[in-house]
């Protein structure tokens, strides 16, 4: 058949075709491939975009969110993995990827496991100790900053800079931060600015990529350039998700390097509303304690104390000594009415032994030569003797006597 009867096909049929074929086929139907993941991302939808790897080649690989839910860890760049899924042509960008619906590790990958045994060394010789990081300055004059000069993040970290404060200073010292030379750039751009010694802290870091992209920030030595700094160096390597040796060798990470300007530099009218704040404040305060001083001067000039200093020095005194006649009047009080009571109790008990009161009780002493007469076997028949009474005394004669037995006596 001649070449020009032969109808072209359009893009789009060229892709189709290339997915039928692939979709015919029963071994990529439901294929398993094992490689190291690179440039994993999760999207918001709950998809998951990565690359699969191994020494020679790579395809990229999409995990749509139902698949996803069925995971049971967090995949992350250099990870070993084993997928199972399908291969197919995405028409649109007549892009071959894997559609992957199962997931599971098989190891580590060869850069994640060197990131380990990296970070373990020098965790161990105190290259990460919280003690050894330097405080960022709260207020900076100038800023540097280590990163390429034609990438968005340069221009990303200048504008939010001068946005929060118009008057900073920024010096760029541009490096590589991708390929082979971008670890020696890195800390030749650090010493340079260490040496140029105008700077009060450092950024340090790009914008995101895969494991493969940012690997120059996990080499040891951009690790020690960044503690060997004598300016304090904020890192700020690709995004939140992304960790690297030097997030943990520089004195403070930010997730981004819009994060890491804004970590840097504080808001000029804010620290301007905060210092007149506190100026009003202080001025405040001041004023008040002069008012205060003030008053307190006005109650002294007019207190007894500079009035009347006799008298105020003495009216201590004179109150205790009041106190004290007062105690001492009450203690002689209390002292004569226990007396009091004491005599009328001795009293009373005079007047129960006194003769004349068993008299008023209407008994009668019978006397005899001024005698009481106790027994009647101390009178005979024929003897006078008088019989005193409460109100007088009667004179009588014996003219018998008859004695009786006491009671408890024996008769004999």
């Amino acid at each position: 058949m001649p070449a020009d009867s032969v109808r072209a096909l359009t893009v789009s049929e060229l892709n189709e075709y290339a997915r039928r074929i692939l979709a015919g086929d029963p071994l990529l139907r439901n294929v398993e491939v094992s490689g190291e993941i690179s440039g994993y991302k999760h999207h918001y939808s709950g998809h998951r975009y990565f690359t699969l790897k191994d020494a020679q080649a790579r395809v990229q690989c999409v995990m749509f969110r139902q698949s996803a839910m069925g995971l049971d860890f967090t995949p992350a760049d250099g990870m070993k993995v084993v997928v199972r899924g399908s291969a197919s042509v995405f028409v649109r960008d007549g892009s071959y990827q894997l559609y992957v619906t199962q997931m599971r590790r098989s190891g580590l990958g060869d850069l994640y496991e060197q990131f380990e045994k990296l970070k373990a060394k020098l965790l161990a010789e105190g290259l990460f100790d919280p003690a050894r990081k330097r405080e960022i300055p709260f207020l900076p004059r100038k800023i540097g900053i280590v990163t390429s000069e034609t990438g968005a993040a340069v221009h990303d970290m200048i504008r939010v800079a001068r946005r929060r404060n118009p008057n900073i200073e920024i010096l760029v010292a541009p490096c590589a931060v991708q390929g082979a030379s971008a670890a020696p750039e890195i800390v030749r751009a650090i010493r340079r600015l260490n040496e140029n010694g105008e700077c009060d802290v450092l950024l340090v870091g790009r914008g995101g990529g895969s494991i493969e992209d940012l690997w120059a920030f996990n080499e040891e030595s951009v690790a020690r350039a960044i503690a060997a700094s004598r300016i304090p160096v904020i890192s700020c390597v690709g995004h939140e998700v992304d960790f690297t040796i030097a997030d943990y060798a520089a004195d403070l990470r930010a997730a981004t390097p819009s994060a890491a300007a804004e970590l840097a530099v504080p808001v000029l009218a804010e620290l301007q509303a905060s210092l007149d704040s506190l100026g009003l404040r202080l001025r405040q305060a001041l004023g008040r304690g002069q008012d205060a001083r003030r008053a307190a001067l006005r109650r002294l000039t007019s207190s007894m104390v500079l009035s009347m200093p006799q008298k105020t020095l003495l009216a201590p005194r004179m109150l205790r000594l009041e106190q004290a006649d007062r105690a001492l009047n009450r203690a002689m009080a209390l002292r004569m009415d226990r007396e009091h009571r004491r005599l009328e109790r001795a009293a009373a008990l005079l007047r129960t032994l006194n003769p004349e009161s068993v008299l008023d009780r209407g008994y009668a002493l019978a006397m005899r030569d001024g005698k009481i007469v106790t027994s009647a076997a101390e009178l005979k028949p024929g003897e006078d003797f008088s019989v005193r009474l409460s109100d007088g005394r009667i004179d009588a004669n014996v003219q018998k006597v008859e004695t009786e037995k006491r009671h408890g006596e024996e008769e004999n």
